[in-house]
């Protein structure tokens, strides 16, 4: 790991004690060596790493980076680097730890780390201070509160047939675009006076989602959802419409405004009745 070499070999208290509002090339070492942006101050956001970082080796939580706070960085690059490079954790761009990624970061839980899911990790960094790099390590994954030695995880870089599951690009791309807002607040009538908006309601999400595969060439309301479309369900994507609300499976995972206020997501882990709703879906899909 590159942030090994830049502690002494020998001994932590080579190196300075830091504390809060300290600035230079020390500080701009332990940032590294945290995985965070090296601006070579000591602000708040590097503050709050340096007790993250200690509560999680059950040291005192006070900020200040003395000798044991060094030397209990070094060890922890050490073992990173010695999993990641001798048959210890290994790199992966899917399976059971990416979901377990993406249902914290409140994105579609397939298990392959795909562009969606790099765009949000990449905010979840810049969010937190860390280097906004889309791969996931030690620094990432203390961040998000999960303890213990975890794989680092990174992007999938998927061809042709080599796409999750076999889907049809338009499908890829609409799981894709889900991604992107499956955050963002709810506003009454966001997404649609543009499909660009910084919030969005039940048929502003569906809108924007059917807009990334090519099929939409303007938002919809939910009433007009109703006759949008092919009839019926369709094999990778379903809208399902009606008077008050539109809500949509893709790829069997429902997607859906009601619920994000519990998950954190318009990702839903749970399926609800269709009753009392239009099917649709985009013709071929």
């Amino acid at each position: 790991m590159a942030a090994l070499a830049l502690l002494p070999a020998a001994d932590a208290q080579a190196l300075p004690t830091l504390h809060h509002g300290d600035r230079g090339k020390t500080v701009r070492k332990l940032q590294r060596a945290l995985h965070l942006a090296d601006d070579g101050v000591f602000g708040a956001t590097t503050l709050h790493a340096v007790r993250r970082f200690q509560r999680r080796h059950r040291m005192q939580a006070d900020g200040v980076v003395g000798a044991g706070t060094w030397r209990m960085i070094r060890r922890s690059l050490r073992s990173h680097a010695r999993a990641a490079g001798g048959g210890g954790a290994s790199v992966r761009t899917r399976g059971a730890s990416v979901r377990d990624l993406q249902s914290r970061l409140g994105v579609a839980a397939d298990g392959v780390f795909g562009p969606g899911t790099a765009r949000a990790v990449r905010s979840f960094q810049r969010a937190h201070g860390l280097t906004a790099d889309g791969v996931v390590g030690p620094a990432t994954w203390t961040a998000l509160g999960v303890p213990g030695s975890h794989p680092v995880l990174k992007r999938a870089h998927l061809r042709g047939a080599a796409r999750p599951g076999g889907l049809p690009l338009a499908v890829v791309r609409a799981i894709t675009a889900a991604d992107r807002i499956a955050a963002l607040p709810y506003r009454y009538g966001g997404g649609h006076r543009s499909f660009h908006d910084t919030a969005y309601d039940c048929s502003g999400s569906v809108s924007y989602v059917l807009h990334a595969t090519g099929r939409l060439g303007r938002p919809r309301d939910s009433g007009e959802l109703m006759s949008w479309g092919s009839p019926g369900r369709g094999r990778w994507i379903t809208i399902y419409a009606s008077a008050g609300h539109a809500y949509m499976v893709i790829n069997g995972r429902r997607y859906d405004t009601t619920g994000r206020w519990d998950t954190g997501s318009r990702w839903q882990r749970t399926d609800r009745s269709s009753a009392g709703y239009v099917a649709r879906h985009p013709a071929g899909l």
